[in-house]
C-alpha cells in the first residue's frame, strides 16, 4: 500500500514539473525519463503481485520501494523550492530523507529488522549531507536512487518468477462483471429480533419507553435498527421519527442537531436551546428516537432531559456495544448474537453472488471462510463483498482462507479486525492508500467525510494514477464507488440529484484503518505529548504541538490550530488544512510544492489579500479560504483545480503578457462581481462547477459586469452553476445557458416565470433552484421541457399561480416549496408523477400545505405512489391556525412527517 502511494505520487509529481518549464529545465531531463521509467516498471509489480499472504521478502522490497520513491520526490521537491526561493538553513529534509534511505537499504541487506524502523541514529549523517544537498547534490542522490531502482527492480523481477511458479495463482487484475446487492441482505440473521423488537415498539404500553440493542461491533446493530426505522408499521405508527448517531466521541449539541434535521452544524442555539426547541417539537405527538452507537450513561444523561412522556407510546431505541450502558439506561436489552452457520453461509452467498449459486467448487473453500468469520455479519459482509470482485479461482479463495486463518491475534476485539484485515490484504493496490485516508479522516470527523474534499484530497496526496483518458477526480470517484460495492464504505448523504454527497465508514473498519496506517508509516494520528519526527502524514486530534529537534519531512498536517513559530519549518508540504494563528504571507512563505491549501479561519470577519508570492505555489491544485482578494498571478497557476471560498474577488486579466489557460480547473466559487470576458471563458475552458455573485454594494462593482454575463453559455462544460444577483440587476434578455448544465440554482434573478422557457429546454438539467424576487405572479410550463428535472425547489418567490401537471415533469423525484406564501395550491397533478418521492413544504401558505395532505390521501386511496413521502413544517406562530384548517378539512396528519419551526 505505502509503495503503491508514494510510486503514484512520485510520478506525479515528475508529470507536473514537467509541464513547468522554468522548474523542468532545472533537471537532466535523461535523468527524469530514466526516474519515470524505473517507478512505472515497479508501480507495474506493485499492481501485479497483489495476493495474500506476502512473504518477509516482499514486504522487504515493498518497504525499499518506499523509501526509494519518497526519497527521490523530497530530492525533486527540495531541488525545486532551492530553485523558486532563498536556500534556508533550516532545509534539511532532503538530507534527512536521503539519510534515512540509506539506512533502511542498509538494515535490509543486513537483515536487521530492529534497525530498520530505528530512525534515531541517523540524524548525525543529515548534517553532513546538507550542504551537499542544498547545491547540485540533490541531482547526485538522485543517480544514486536510480541505480538503487535498478536492483529493486532485479529483486521484483525474481520474485514475480517465483510467483509463475506458483500453482492455480490467479491473475489479479481480471475484474468479473458484478451488480449492486440487493436490500434482502438487510434481513438475513434478524428475523427473530426484528419480529421481537417491532412488539416491543409498538406494544400497547402508554409510558415512554427504552429498549437497547447490545452487541459488539460488527453484529449488525445498527442494521437491524435501520430496517426498523425504515419499516411501514413504524412509519405508520409514530408521528415523528428521528435518528442520532453518538459514537465515542459523543457532542450533545451535534446530537441535538441531528434530532432536529439540521444542515448548518454551525448553528449558534447551545444546547440548552436546541433541547428546548427538540421537547417542544416532540411534545404531544407519538416519536421514535433512535440513538446509534451510544458508549456512555453519559451521553445519555445528556439528552436524555429532553424526551417528554406523553404517555402515548412514544419509544426511544438505542444500539450500543456496551450492556453496562443498556442497563444503566434503563431500557429493556434485546442482544443481538453471532449468525449461526445457516444465516452466516446465506449471507455470504448474497454477498459474494448476488442473484447465482455458489459454484459447487468453490462451496468447500467458501464455507471455511465464513467459518473464520465467526458469525460476524460486518466480516461476512465486507468479505463476500471483496470476493464479489475477485476471481473465482479455488486457488485464489484458497488464499483468502490462508490469510484468515494464519492471523497471529486471537482477542475478541482483535479477531474482528483480523477477519477484516484479510478483505483489506486483498484490496486492490490502488485502493489500498484511499480506503485508509478514510479511515483516518473518520478518526477525526473531517469535513463530515464530505466526498469533494476527500477527492481533492487524494489527488493533493498524489495516491491516483493517471490513466490518460480520465481527469483524476474522475478516476477518484470511481474508486468510491469500489470502496462501496466492497462494503468497506457507507453511503450517507446524497446530493440533489442522487449523487453521493458523503460517505461513512463502520467504527471497527476505521480502528483497522487506524492500525494499518500507522503500523505502516502512512499516517500518524498526533495526540497530546506525541513527539513530532520524521512522520509524513500528521492528522490532529487536539491543539497540541510538542516541539522537537528533530527536522521534519511532514508532507501533510490537517486539523491543526498551526502555531506561527512553525511556520518556517515544513517546506515540503503538500497539504496543509489548518485553524491557523498566523497569517496568509507565513502560511505561504517557502511552501512552493503545497496542493492543498486550506486556511479555515482567515477572512471570517474581514477580507484577506492574498500576496502576489501566492504564484509561487507553483503546483497548487486547491485552494481554500473565508473572503479574500486574490493577485492577478493567480491567473498564472496552471494546476489550480479547485478555488472554493466564501468570497473571492478576482482581478481581471487585463494587461497580462501572455494569457494562460487553466485548463485544470474544474471549480470556481464564490467569485463576486467577476467580470465573464471572452478571455476569462477561454482562460477556464474546463470549468465544471462555478458560483457567481453579483452585487452593486460590494468591490469591484461596474454596470457593465451584467452584460458580460452573456458569456455564459461559451463554458461547454459547466455542469453547476449557481448565480445570484443583486435585486436591483437587470439581466441581459439574450441570456442563455450552455447545454452541460446539470444543475441551477437562481437567486434574486429579475426574470418573468416564462423566462423559463430557455431554462427548460436545457437537455441534462436534473436540479433546478428558483428563490428569491422572481417577477410575475403565474407560472404555466410550456409542455415537452424539464424532461430530465428529478429535483424542484422554489423559495421567497411570488408565485401564486402554479398551472402543472405530471406530463411538465415527467421523471421528478423531489418537490420543495419554502416560503411561498402567495401560492394557493400545489398543482394535483404534481401528485401523479410516478417517481415523485418527496413533497416537502415548509412556512408556505396553509392551503398548500394542505393540498400536499390531499395529494397524499389521493395516492393512498389510489393505491398509486405508496413510497411518496410528505414533509411539512410549520412555525410555531402558524400552528395553531393551521391545525385548524387540517380539522376544518376533514384530515390528519398520520400519512405525513409533521414538524414546526
Amino acid at each position: 500500500m505505502a509503495a503503491y502511494a508514494a510510486l503514484a505520487s512520485l510520478l506525479n509529481t515528475i508529470e507536473q514539473m514537467m509541464t513547468h518549464p522554468p522548474i523542468s529545465t532545472s533537471f537532466d531531463n535523461n535523468q527524469i525519463q530514466s526516474l519515470k521509467e524505473k517507478a512505472d516498471l515497479l508501480l507495474d509489480f506493485i499492481e501485479t503481485f497483489n495476493y495474500g499472504g506476502v512473504s518477509e521478502e516482499a514486504q522487504d522490497l515493498e518497504s525499499l520501494i518506499t523509501s526509494a520513491a519518497h526519497t527521490a520526490q523530497d530530492m525533486i521537491e527540495s531541488h525545486i523550492v532551492n530553485q523558486l526561493l532563498p536556500l534556508s538553513a533550516d532545509d534539511r529534509e532532503a538530507a534527512l530523507s536521503f539519510s534515512l534511505y540509506l539506512q533502511k537499504k542498509r538494515a535490509i541487506e543486513e537483515k536487521n529488522a530492529a534497525a530498520v524502523g530505528d530512525v534515531d541514529q541517523v540524524h548525525g549523517g543529515s548534517n553532513q549531507a546538507f550542504d551537499h544537498v542544498a547545491g547540485d547534490g540533490c541531482l547526485e542522490y538522485l543517480r544514486q536512487i536510480i541505480e538503487d531502482m535498478d536492483a529493486i527492480i532485479g529483486k521484483a523481477n525474481e520474485l514475480m518468477e517465483k510467483q509463475r511458479v506458483r500453482e492455480d495463482q490467479p491473475p489479479t487484475h481480471s475484474t468479473p462483471q458484478y451488480t449492486q446487492t440487493g436490500e434482502e441482505t438487510a434481513m438475513v440473521g434478524f428475523r427473530d429480533e426484528l419480529i421481537q423488537l417491532l412488539d416491543e415498539l409498538t406494544g400497547q404500553r402508554s409510558n415512554l419507553h427504552t429498549i437497547s440493542i447490545v452487541g459488539m461491533g460488527g453484529m449488525g446493530k445498527t442494521t437491524l435498527a435501520k430496517t426498523i426505522y425504515a419499516n411501514q408499521l413504524i412509519i405508520e405508527r409514530f408521528d415523528i421519527r428521528a435518528w442520532a448517531t453518538v459514537s465515542q466521541l459523543y457532542n450533545a449539541k451535534q446530537i441535538l442537531q441531528q434530532l432536529l434535521s439540521y444542515k448548518d452544524n454551525s448553528s449558534d442555539k447551545d444546547v440548552d436551546e436546541l433541547g428546548e426547541q427538540l421537547h417542544k417539537t416532540l411534545f404531544g405527538r407519538r416519536y421514535l428516537i433512535i440513538l446509534d452507537d451510544i458508549w456512555s450513561v453519559e451521553a445519555w444523561d445528556e439528552v436524555r432531559r429532553f424526551f417528554p412522556d406523553n404517555g402515548n407510546g412514544s419509544r426511544i431505541l438505542l444500539t450500543t456495544r456496551l450492556s453496562d450502558v443498556a442497563n444503566d439506561c434503563g431500557s429493556s436489552c434485546f442482544s443481538k448474537n453471532l449468525l449461526d452457520e445457516n444465516e452466516s453461509w446465506e449471507l455470504f452467498c448474497k454477498k459474494a453472488f448476488q442473484n447465482e449459486d455458489c459454484p459447487s467448487e468453490l462451496e468447500e473453500v467458501g464455507k471455511e471462510i465464513v467459518r473464520l468469520c465467526i458469525g460476524l455479519a460486518l466480516s461476512i459482509v465486507v468479505i463476500g463483498g471483496s470476493l464479489l470482485k475477485s476471481p473465482r479461482s479455488v486457488g485464489y479463495w484458497k488464499s483468502v482462507a490462508e490469510d484468515i486463518e494464519s492471523s497471529p491475534n486471537s482477542k475478541e476485539k482483535q479477531e474482528s479486525l483480523d477477519v477484516l484485515f484479510s478483505s483489506y490484504n486483498h484490496l486492490p493496490p490502488h485502493l489500498k492508500p484511499c480506503f485508509l485516508h478514510i479511515g483516518v479522516l473518520k478518526s477525526i470527523d473531517y469535513a463530515n467525510l464530505d466526498i469533494l474534499s476527500i477527492i481533492q484530497l487524494w489527488v493533493a496526496e498524489g495516491f491516483l494514477k493517471s490513466n490518460g483518458g480520465q481527469v483524476l477526480e474522475e478516476i477518484a470517484e470511481d474508486y468510491l464507488k469500489e470502496l462501496v460495492d466492497r462494503n468497506l464504505i457507507l453511503v450517507g448523504r446524497r446530493s440533489k440529484n442522487g449523487k453521493m454527497k458523503c460517505c461513512d465508514i463502520h467504527d471497527l473498519l476505521r480502528d483497522l484503518c487506524l492500525k494499518v496506517a500507522d503500523q505502516q508509516g502512512f499516517f500518524h494520528v498526533i495526540s497530546q505529548g506525541h513527539a513530532v519526527g520524521t512522520e509524513r502524514r500528521l492528522v490532529y486530534h487536539t491543539d497540541c504541538w510538542r516541539q522537537t529537534s528533530r527536522p521534519q519531512l511532514a508532507r501533510s498536517i490537517m486539523n491543526s490550530k498551526f502555531p506561527k513559530e512553525e511556520f518556517h519549518k515544513h517546506r515540503l508540504l503538500r497539504v496543509l488544512d489548518v485553524y491557523s494563528y498566523g497569517s496568509v504571507e507565513e502560511s505561504l512563505n517557502g511552501r512552493v510544492n503545497l496542493r492543498y491549501l486550506a486556511m479555515r479561519e482567515l477572512g471570517h470577519r474581514y477580507v484577506l489579500e492574498l500576496p502576489s508570492s501566492l504564484s509561487l505555489v507553483w503546483n497548487l491544485h486547491t485552494l481554500i479560504f473565508r473572503r479574500v482578494v486574490a493577485p492577478i498571478e493567480i491567473w498564472k497557476m496552471r494546476q489550480l483545480r479547485h478555488i472554493q471560498c466564501d468570497q473571492i474577488y478576482l482581478p481581471h486579466p487585463d494587461g497580462q503578457d501572455e494569457l494562460l489557460i487553466l485548463d485544470n480547473l474544474q471549480t470556481l466559487g464564490r467569485a463576486v462581481n467577476l467580470r465573464l470576458s471572452e478571455d476569462v471563458c477561454n482562460i477556464i475552458p474546463n470549468i465544471k462547477k462555478l458560483n457567481l455573485q453579483y452585487d452593486r454594494h460590494l468591490q469591484g462593482w461596474d454596470d457593465s459586469l451584467i452584460e458580460c454575463l452573456c458569456n455564459i453559455d461559451r463554458l461547454h462544460k459547466l455542469e453547476s452553476l449557481k448565480l445570484g444577483c443583486d435585486r436591483s440587476c437587470q439581466l441581459n434578455e439574450m441570456l442563455s445557458f450552455p447545454r452541460s448544465l446539470n444543475k441551477l440554482a437562481l437567486e434574486m434573478i429579475n426574470f418573468e416565470w416564462d423566462d423559463l422557457t430557455m431554462i427548460g429546454s436545457l437537455p441534462i438539467l436534473e436540479v433546478l433552484q428558483i428563490e428569491f424576487n422572481w417577477n410575475g405572479s403565474t407560472w404555466s410550463p410550456v409542455d415537452g421541457q424539464f424532461q430530465r428535472l428529478k429535483f424542484l425547489k422554489i423559495g421567497n418567490c411570488k408565485l401564486r399561480c402554479w398551472n402543472a401537471d405530471s406530463y411538465h415533469f415527467p421523471i421528478l423525484e423531489k418537490l420543495f416549496l419554502f416560503c411561498v406564501e402567495e401560492l394557493e395550491e400545489i398543482p394535483w397533478g404534481i401528485g401523479d408523477i410516478p417517481t415523485l418521492k418527496l413533497i416537502h413544504v415548509m412556512d408556505c401558505s396553509n392551503s398548500v400545505a394542505i393540498s400536499a395532505i390531499k395529494i397524499k390521501e389521493e395516492q393512498l386511496e389510489c393505491q398509486a405512489n405508496d413510497d411518496l413521502q410528505i414533509q411539512i413544517s410549520v412555525y410555531t406562530r402558524k400552528l395553531e391556525c393551521f391545525m385548524a384548517m387540517v380539522e376544518a378539512e376533514g384530515l390528519t396528519l398520520n400519512n405525513v412527517q409533521f414538524h414546526t419551526i
